[in-house]
């Protein structure tokens, strides 16, 4: 299938110039957001090979958490309760524990919005994990 008429047909559509700065802004937007969820992806697969797992499987959406609840040493039955928000501040704090940080590290892993700078700091520092804190 030829794609280039789809394209030069898109190209050679009209566009007013009082759009421009939303198509413009559309795109950064989904490209902005593409490049938060790679450096999210890239944070998690550090902080699993840290802890000795192989770093793809956090690509892998609902598997990664199941090898967070084990990275936090419970069994993957835990996983179930993912949308409670309680086990998610709990387990992030038990992540926290088990690499060394506070309870102020955990929490910030638990909110949305500051797990992706707290989950890269995590991935780029020099803490180790340990299995038994």
């Amino acid at each position: 299938m030829n794609l280039t008429p789809v394209f030069a047909s898109v190209l050679a559509a009209e566009i007013a110039p009082i759009d421009y700065g939303k198509v413009f802004g559309a795109c950064f937007l989904a490209v902005t957001l593409v490049a938060l969820i790679a450096f999210s992806l890239r944070g998690l697969w550090l902080i699993f090979e840290k802890a000795g797992v192989e770093g793809w499987k956090a690509v892998i959406p609902v598997y990664h958490h199941v090898i967070l609840t084990r990275l936090a040493g419970l069994s993957a039955w835990w996983t179930l309760p993912l949308l409670l928000v309680l086990w998610w501040g709990w387990l992030c704090q038990r992540i926290a524990k088990r690499f060394g940080k506070g309870v102020g590290f955990g929490l910030g892993l638990t909110i949305p919005g500051t797990d992706l700078y707290f989950r890269t700091a995590l991935a780029y520092d020099k803490s180790t994990y340990t299995p038994n804190p």
